[in-house]
């Protein structure tokens, strides 16, 4: 199945999906285990065991860990793993879970999980909790696996070049060398626990802050501290922080400079259904839909009000819009809604707030003699740019940048470049008597 540049837009644009985070850890991973190889094969290889292990626990631990306590706790429980535990907090939209249940079976198991919600309630903060401990735990035992399989690898290395060096001088019986040691390779709380629990992005923040914690605290030796700590710093910043204040300031600048609003998911700005419904002006009647929704004292939708009005009127372009998105998730293959997720109500407003101002900046642009079809492309452009801007400041930081820090501060302030584990294992080895 071949994949065109409209689907890696897709892909990379998608803000809720790991798989941006993925990417841009990638490139770090490649420019750390390659710096790491530019001053000898033994760090190369201990990088990139740390760097791509590490990845694929931050990655997959806490799905796949989460995965499984549903399959065996939940399941073996009898509870239907699918609900999303948040549903219980209000008595109305747990009602309505049951009234909108796109089958009798999954109406049942909802039924079931409201006569034991406080188990229910229970078993979901644990499997956030033991998910999260054991991603934790794995990435721990990595790195004790990592350093004994880096220990041995070099100790290894270290004999057998000394033997190698002895059978040599024995052979040639030549002088021995002046030099001991190589030559280093450089010379001169409720609301935000819900969020973790909930949010797979922000989750991830627990199990990263938690890995640069045993990177740091576990560190062999100051050089591989402070290699750590600079390589963490550029990740925490640039995995979390940075992308989105870059993504925040091209968003502004697209409105300033271009008057268009690139806010909404690159699928739906990919797809071309959004030209459709502005072009047969449909989306006008969808909006006004929209805009009756009884208003609460908080200003925002009743969310009762919302939650009837997504499940009723699935032809909205709103709703189609907010279920290409995944805001709303559909049951199976079906243009159901799945009542079991959770519904994030903040989400489809800021859809609906997103697709008014676009259709307003549409419809000016009309006015002014610019075609629907330039309108488009040009949003298009534009959104493609804001990511790969986006993108390319991570990347070069993660995959560039960081690593030429940590090589430029071996080369201008280490007094010793050498890789220092490397050093130890030997300077034991030396006392050991294994080798002199």
């Amino acid at each position: 199945m071949s994949i065109n540049s409209t689907q890696i837009y897709s892909l990379l644009g998608n803000q809720s999906s790991i798989i941006p985070l993925a990417v841009k850890d990638g490139f770090s991973c490649v420019g750390m285990t390659a710096g790491s190889y530019v001053t000898g094969k033994e760090e190369g290889m201990d990088r990139f065991i740390d760097e791509f292990g590490t990845e694929i626990i931050w990655l997959g631990g806490l799905p796949v860990y989460k995965w499984l306590y549903d399959k065996t706790i939940i399941k073996s429980l009898g509870f239907d793993d699918s609900f999303d535990a948040r549903n219980l907090k209000n008595k109305e939209i747990l009602k309505k879970t049951k009234e909108y249940a796109p089958s009798n079976e999954i109406k049942a198991a909802i039924e079931n999980i409201e006569k034991k919600q406080g188990l229910y309630k229970k078993l979901a903060a644990s499997k956030f909790v033991v998910s999260t401990v054991l991603s934790i735990l794995t990435y721990i035992g990595l790195t004790k696996l990592k350093q004994k399989y880096t220990e041995k690898q070099i100790k290894k290395h270290l004999i057998k070049e000394y033997k190698n060096k002895n059978n040599s001088i024995n052979q040639s019986n030549e002088k021995k060398s002046v030099e001991n040691t190589p030559t280093p390779v450089f010379k001169g709380a409720g609301k935000f626990i819900e969020q973790l629990a909930y949010n797979p992005i922000k989750n991830m923040w627990i199990v990263d802050g938690a890995i640069t914690t045993e990177r740091l605290s576990d560190s062999r030796n100051p050089q591989e501290l402070v290699g750590y700590a600079i390589k963490e710093a550029y990740s925490l910043c640039f995995l979390y922080y940075v992308g989105g204040k870059v993504q925040d300031l091209i968003e502004k600048n697209a409105i300033k400079k271009y008057n268009r609003n690139i806010s909404l998911d690159s699928r739906i700005i990919e797809d071309s259904y959004l030209k459709q419904i502005f072009d047969n002006s449909s989306i006008q009647n969808s909006l006004e839909q929209f805009n009756k929704i009884k208003m609460n004292s908080n200003g925002k939708k009743d969310i009762v009000e919302l939650y009837d009005f997504v499940h009723q009127n699935p032809e909205n372009a709103i709703v189609k819009i907010a279920k290409k998105s995944n805001v709303i998730k559909c049951f199976k293959n079906t243009d159901k809604i799945d009542s079991r997720a959770y519904l994030d109500i903040d989400s489809i407003e800021n859809i609906h707030k997103n697709i008014t101002q676009l259709y307003e900046q549409y419809s000016n642009s009309l006015k002014k003699g610019e075609s629907s079809s330039k309108f488009f492309n040009d949003l298009k452009k534009i959104k493609r740019k804001s990511i790969r801007t986006n993108f390319f400041v991570s990347i070069f930081a993660l995959g560039i940048l960081a690593p030429a820090t940590m090589l430029l501060k071996r080369k201008f302030f280490d007094k010793d470049a050498e890789f220092q584990t490397k050093k130890e294992i030997r300077d034991n080895l030396v006392r050991e008597g294994l080798i002199v």
